[in-house]
């Protein structure tokens, strides 16, 4: 992935005050219920960036990104997961992946909006509408991955996750996504919480934790105080026997590479190869879907990938200018 750099000095300077972004694992209650914190402004605004997001496709795929940041904490070592939402609203829906390390990427289907008369309207379920919701993992080692997929049951993102486990594996699950905005419509502050009862675990207590997770003040306003993870944690499970278990980063990442783009292109025919460098202008810009980088090729990179050698006076005028 090419690097990405916030144009907007003051969101620059509103990022460099806060804590870095990352995850926190932790298990409550005699570790019954298993738990994951997440901050992830610094994320959600580079994503932005990198996209070129207005603001409703910015809160639809950052709720989307600080999901899948909280799911990496379900999967280990070297496995990957992806997240997909099909719709029949304005939006389509959207794709991300995770890895166990923190590396999040991934892109709206319609990634700009059109909703009408009706700008300030922030139901994300509306913009999404019916479909379904599925989740693949890939594991090492496995030759197949292995996808669960249901119906979405209100097109909000938490709330679908929720009702995915809850379907799925038959646990209780909960789901908080938050991405908040200042004044001026910059990402101010992103995350979110994810918690799992494990088998044994008292309804009393699940229903004691779930009360107290639906009363915290959005996470994303909370993170854009500048709030830390472990803070909240402190504060919001004093009394649920908080024991923590891990901590890494989060980071918006994405493994193309300008040699892997190469190796796509490289499988094209030779005759589509030789179309394409006698018609197209130069560079030939190609973008992962993903994260947004533009990667160009010139015409001698171009006509390299199909093993031939540039002579640019068999090349009109025009296109040798290009080049």
């Amino acid at each position: 992935m090419l690097p990405v750099t916030i144009t907007d000095p003051q969101l620059s300077a509103h990022l460099d005050s806060l804590p870095a972004d990352g995850i926190t694992i932790f298990t409550l209650e005699r570790d019954s219920i298993r738990g994951a914190l997440v901050s992830a402004t610094r994320m959600v605004a580079l994503m932005r960036q990198a996209h070129g997001l207005g603001l409703l496709e910015t809160l639809l795929l950052g709720k989307a990104y600080v999901a899948a940041a909280l799911l990496s904490a379900t999967i280990k070592g070297e496995d990957r997961l992806s997240l997909k939402v099909d719709g029949d609203g304005p939006a389509r829906g959207y794709m991300t992946e995770c890895t166990a390390a923190g590396q999040v990427r991934g892109r709206l289907f319609t990634p700009a909006l059109d909703i009408g008369d009706d700008p300030a309207d922030f139901d994300t379920g509306r913009l999404i509408g019916k479909g379904q919701l599925s989740m693949t993992r890939y594991m090492v080692g496995r030759t197949e991955p292995v996808t669960g997929t249901v119906a979405l049951h209100t097109g909000r993102l938490a709330e679908d996750l929720a009702w995915f486990y809850h379907l799925s594996e038959q646990t209780r699950t909960s789901f908080t996504l938050g991405v908040h905005f200042d004044a001026e419509g910059r990402v101010a502050g992103a995350g979110g919480l994810y918690l799992q009862a494990f088998p044994g675990a008292r309804d009393e207590v699940l229903d004691r934790v779930e009360r107290l997770v639906y009363s915290l003040p959005p996470l994303g306003e909370t993170f854009s105080s500048g709030a830390g993870r472990m803070d909240i944690c402190l504060r919001s499970f004093p009394f649920f026997d908080l024991n923590l278990l891990d901590e890494h980063v989060v980071r918006f990442d994405c493994p193309c590479t300008k040699e892997r783009i190469a190796a796509f292109l490289s499988a094209l025919s030779k005759d589509e190869l030789a179309d394409m460098a006698a018609t197209g202008n130069f560079p030939v810009e190609v973008s992962c879907h993903n994260c947004g980088s533009v990667y160009r090729f010139d015409l001698g990179e171009f006509m390299a990938l199909s093993g031939k050698v540039v002579d640019t006076r068999d090349i009109g005028p025009q296109e040798s200018k290009q080049a």
